[in-house]
C-alpha cells in the first residue's frame, strides 16, 4: 500500500487550513514589508489615511456622518490606513465619535472575515468580496450607530431621521464609491499616458465601466472637498485647494471639458456662485495646456480671476486666487510627468491603416465566432428525440404495481360476473389473479396476454380468453393516460431545456468573442518593442484566445519573427497555432489562435455481468467543440434491458449538450430532472471525467460512481466521492474533484462492477502499480480480464483508460 498516494494534496484538497487569525497575522507581515521596500505604497497609505479621517468627520444629514463608514467599506486596498484615519477621526468628535470609530471597526473587520475565504494566501482573496456584501456590511456599521443613537436620545424624530439616514447612506455611497475601483482601472492607468477613457473599440460592458468610473469618482471628490470645507490656515481654503489641483490635473490628463466637470463639481457643496470660476479655470486650462504648461496655468488663474471678481468682486478675487496659485506650484512636478508622459504615448500612436485592418477583420471574427449557437440546432432536435424516446421507453409508462393492479381489476370484475351466472363455483374463481405478478411483468414488456396466461396449472377459466383481452386492453388505456400526462409535463420541460441551453451557449460564445482590453494593451507593448510603433492588436477570448494584430511590414520579416511569436507565447504561457497573413500594400495582417496543449488516446473494454444479458453500463468518449474532451461512465441501476436504456439516456444526453459548450452544472440539472420524473427505479451513475485540451485543466464529476484513479510513473492518485445516483434525489447530489494532470499519465476509470475500492480488489492496487502495458487499448483489456478472474459478484464491467500526452 506504500505505493497508493493517499495525500491527494492536488486531488482532494484536504490539507489543513492555516486559521483565520494565522492568516491576517502573515498578512499584515507582507503587507509591512511591501511598505517598506515600496515608497509609493507607504504615499498611497498616507493619502487613504487622511482621506479616512476628513471624510469621517463630514456632517451630512440630520447629524448623520457615513462617510467614513462607507468609504471603509468600499476599498479593496489600503483599507487599514483608511480605517486608521477614519477612526481618528472620528474620535475627535467626542463620545459620539467613538461609535462612529466602533462602527468602521466592525465593518473593515466583518469585510476581513467574509473575504478570507479558504485560499491558503489570504493577500489574493481579503477585502476583493462583491459590491453587494460591501453594502451589507455598511448597512450593519451604519446600523449600529442608528441604534446607539436611538438608545441615547430616545425615539424622536430627529433620533430617527438620523437613524434612517445613517441606515441608507453608507450602502448607497459604498454603490457610488464602488465605480472608482471595480471598474478595471488602476491608478497606473489614471496617471498614464494611455487614453483609458476612449470609447473607441471598447464593447458595451467597457463603455458602461467607463461612465460608471467618470461619475464615481466625481462623486468621491466632491465629497472630499465637501469633508475639507471650514479647515483653512491662514485664511487658506484647503478645500479651494484640492480642488484647484484636481481639477488641473484632470484637465492635463483628460482633457478641457473633464477638467471644466470637475471643477465644478468639486466646489459645488462649498460654493454654487465660485464653483463657476473654477469650472471656467479648468475648461481654459485644459484648451491651453497644448501649447505649454505655463500658457495653461496663466490662462486658468485669469480665467479664475474674472468670474470671481465678476460674481463676488474683491471678496471672491481674494478668496480663491491665493489658492489657484498655491495649488498651481503643488500640481506642477505632477503635471510635467504627465506631460512627458503624453508626449511619449502620442509618437506610438496605432496608424489608421492598422486599426481600419484590425478593425474590419475583428468584426468578421466576431460575427463568425458562433461555434456553440451554430451547433445549437441539431443539438437541440438530438436531444429532443432522446427525451421523447426515453419517456416512451425508457423504465416503462407505468410501474409493475400499475399493471398489477390493472390485472386483478379485471379479474375481479370478470369473477363477479361469473359467479353472478353461475358459470364457475366460488371455490375455483379468479385464477388470474395468482398470475398477476407474472402478467404485469409482461405487460411491462410488451408482450401479448393469452387465455394461457390466465389459467393455472389447477384453475381454469371458462372465460380466459376475454378476460385476457380485457385486461390488454385495460393496461393499453392506462398507458396511454399515462403518456398523455407524461408528454404535457414534457413539453414544459423541453421548453426549459431549450431555453437553459440556450443561455449557455450565448454565454460561452460572448465570453469568446470578447475584447479583452486587459491584454490587449500587454500585448500592444511587445507588438511595439518588435519594431511596430504604429501597430495594433486586439485579444479576444477568455479560454480560446484570438490574436489579429496589424502593422506596417514591406517584407513580411517582422510580423513573421520568431522573436515576436515567442514574446507572446512567454507572456501567456501557450503556444500559437498556425497563423494567416494578410496583406495591403505595406501594411500585413497577421490573425491566429492558440494551439491545443494536449492530446488524448482513449480505450474502452466492457462486459455484460451476466452471461447472455444486456449491460447496464455505457459509456461514451468525445470533444466539445470549444476543445474539451469528455469521458463519460454511466451505470443504469438495476440490470438488463431497464437499466441499459438508462444509462444510454444518460450518455446521450450528456454527449448532445456538453458538445455544444453548455455549463456541465445546467446539464447535469436537466439530466436528473429528466431521469427523476420517472418512476423510482429510474436512475444511473454519472462518472465524467474533462480536461481542457488548452490549459490541461482537469475535473472529475461524480454522482454515485466508483473510484477513479490517476497513474503518474510509480504513483497512483485516488479520486472517490460520496455521493447519490443521478435521479434518485429530487436536487442532484455530485461531487466536482480538479485534478492535475501531466503528458505521460493515465486516467483509469470504472463502474463498480471492476471494484468499489481497493480494499475489496487487492489486484487492483497490484495491477495499478505495475508499468501499463503498450498502449491504451491492452490497458484497458488487461484490467477487464483481470477483473473477471477476481469476479465476485454477477455486476456489469467497464473499463475507460485514457492516457495524456502533448499535443
Amino acid at each position: 500500500m506504500d505505493k497508493l498516494n493517499e495525500k491527494n494534496a492536488e486531488i482532494t484538497n484536504e490539507d489543513k487550513k492555516a486559521t483565520f487569525f494565522d492568516k491576517i497575522s502573515s498578512f499584515f507581515e507582507g503587507e509591512r514589508t511591501k511598505r517598506r521596500n515600496e515608497g509609493v505604497a507607504l504615499a498611497l497609505d498616507l493619502i487613504l489615511f487622511s482621506v479616512g479621517f476628513v471624510l469621517s468627520r463630514c456632517h451630512l444629514l440630520f447629524g448623520a456622518r457615513p462617510l467614513g463608514i462607507a468609504f471603509v467599506a468600499t476599498l479593496p486596498l489600503g483599507v487599514w490606513p483608511s480605517l486608521f484615519g477614519a477612526a481618528l477621526g472620528a474620535l475627535t468628535l467626542g463620545v459620539d465619535g467613538i461609535v462612529f470609530a466602533g462602527a468602521a471597526a466592525i465593518v473593515v473587520f466583518l469585510r476581513a472575515a467574509l473575504s478570507a475565504g479558504k485560499a491558503e494566501g489570504i493577500g489574493d482573496t481579503i477585502f476583493k468580496e462583491t459590491v453587494l456584501l460591501r453594502m451589507c456590511t455598511a448597512v450593519l456599521g451604519g446600523f449600529l450607530c442608528a441604534v446607539y443613537e436611538v438608545i441615547v436620545s430616545g425615539f424622536g424624530e430627529t433620533s430617527l431621521l438620523f437613524g434612517l439616514s445613517m441606515i441608507i447612506l453608507p450602502p448607497a455611497l459604498v454603490f457610488v464609491f464602488s465605480g472608482c475601483f471595480v471598474s478595471g482601472f488602476t491608478l497606473s492607468d489614471v496617471l498614464g499616458g494611455k487614453d483609458i477613457l476612449s470609447f473607441s473599440g471598447k464593447n458595451e460592458r467597457a463603455r458602461y465601466n467607463i461612465i460608471f468610473f467618470q461619475m464615481s469618482s466625481l462623486a468621491l471628490l466632491f465629497f472630499i472637498s465637501l469633508s475639507l470645507k471650514g479647515v483653512d490656515i491662514f485664511g487658506i481654503s484647503f478645500s479651494y485647494l484640492f480642488s484647484t489641483v484636481i481639477t488641473l490635473l484632470v484637465a492635463k490628463r483628460f482633457g478641457a471639458l473633464r477638467g471644466l466637470a470637475t471643477g465644478f463639481i468639486t466646489t459645488l457643496g462649498i460654493s454654487g456662485t465660485l464653483s463657476v470660476s473654477f469650472a471656467l479655470a479648468g475648461l481654459a486650462a485644459g484648451v491651453m495646456f497644448g501649447f505649454g504648461i505655463g500658457y495653461a496655468l496663466i490662462a486658468g488663474g485669469v480665467a479664475l480671476a474674472a468670474w470671481s471678481s465678476y460674481a463676488s468682486s474683491l471678496t471672491g478675487f481674494l478668496s480663491t486666487l491665493p489658492e489657484y496659485v498655491l495649488a498651481a506650484s503643488i500640481s506642477l512636478p505632477l503635471l510635467k510627468k504627465i506631460g512627458r508622459e503624453v508626449k511619449s504615448e502620442v509618437t506610438i500612436e496605432p496608424s489608421k491603416a492598422s486599426e481600419d485592418m484590425v478593425g474590419t477583420m475583428a468584426l468578421a471574427y466576431q460575427n463568425k465566432y458562433s461555434g456553440s449557437l451554430d451547433a445549437l440546432e441539431m443539438a437541440l432536435i438530438s436531444l429532443s428525440g432522446i427525451v421523447r424516446g426515453y419517456l416512451r421507453g425508457g423504465c416503462g409508462l407505468l410501474s409493475h404495481d400499475d399493471y398489477r393492479s390493472a390485472v386483478i381489476g379485471v379479474a375481479e370484475r370478470y369473477c363477479r360476473e361469473c359467479t353472478g351466472a353461475g358459470l364457475c363455483s366460488k371455490e375455483s374463481i379468479r385464477p388470474c389473479i395468482k398470475n398477476a405478478d407474472k402478467i404485469a411483468k409482461k405487460l411491462a414488456q410488451g408482450e401479448k396476454i393469452t387465455s394461457d396466461d390466465v389459467n393455472t396449472d389447477t384453475e381454469f377459466c371458462q372465460m380466459a380468453a376475454e378476460v385476457a383481452a380485457a385486461i390488454t386492453r385495460e393496461a393499453a388505456m392506462r398507458e396511454e393516460e399515462s403518456y398523455r400526462l407524461k408528454s404535457s409535463d414534457t413539453i414544459a420541460d423541453e421548453y426549459e431545456m431549450i431555453a437553459r441551453l440556450i443561455n449557455s451557449a450565448r454565454a460561452s460564445d460572448e465570453a469568446e468573442r470578447a475584447v479583452d482590453d486587459s491584454l490587449t494593451d500587454t500585448l500592444g507593448e511587445l507588438f511595439r518593442e518588435n519594431g511596430f510603433e504604429n501597430g495594433t492588436i486586439r485579444v479576444f477570448g477568455e479560454r480560446r484566445r484570438h490574436f489579429i494584430l496589424a502593422g506596417e511590414d514591406e517584407d513580411g520579416t517582422k510580423i513573421s519573427s520568431k522573436e515576436l511569436r515567442q514574446s507572446i507565447e512567454s507572456a501567456l504561457g501557450v503556444k500559437l497555432a498556425t497563423p494567416e497573413f494578410f496583406r495591403r500594400d505595406k501594411m500585413v495582417l497577421m490573425e491566429c489562435g492558440i494551439k491545443r496543449a494536449f492530446s488524448v488516446e482513449i480505450a474502452t473494454a466492457q462486459q455484460a455481468g451476466k452471461s447472455g444479458e444486456i449491460s447496464g453500463d455505457a459509456v461514451a468518449a468525445f470533444e466539445s467543440g470549444d476543445d474539451r474532451f469528455f469521458a463519460l461512465i454511466s451505470d443504469g441501476m438495476g440490470s438488463g434491458e431497464v437499466a441499459r436504456e438508462t444509462s444510454e439516456f444518460v450518455t446521450k444526453f450528456m454527449r448532445a449538450s456538453l458538445g455544444i459548450g453548455a455549463a456541465k452544472e445546467t446539464v447535469l440539472h436537466m439530466l436528473n430532472h429528466t431521469v427523476r420524473n420517472q418512476r423510482e427505479e429510474c436512475s444511473a451513475t454519472v462518472d465524467l471525467f474533462e480536461l481542457d485540451l488548452l490549459s490541461g485543466e482537469a475535473v472529475f464529476i461524480k454522482s454515485g460512481a466508483a473510484p477513479s484513479y490517476v497513474k503518474r510513473e510509480s504513483s497512483i492518485f485516488r479520486i472517490r466521492s460520496q455521493t447519490a445516483p443521478i435521479g434518485l434525489l429530487g436536487s442532484i447530489d455530485t461531487e466536482k474533484i480538479k485534478v492535475e494532470v501531466r503528458p505521460g499519465d493515465y486516467v483509469i476509470m470504472l463502474s463498480d462492477g471492476i471494484a468499489d475500492s481497493m480494499e475489496d480488489a487487492p489486484w487492483l492496487l497490484v495491477m495499478l502499480s505495475e508499468p501499463p502495458k503498450k498502449n491504451a487499448k491492452e490497458y484497458a483489456e488487461a484490467i477487464l480480464k483481470e477483473a473477471q478472474k477476481n469476479a465476485k459478484t454477477g455486476d456489469d464491467m467497464s473499463v475507460v483508460v485514457i492516457k495524456i500526452s502533448e499535443a
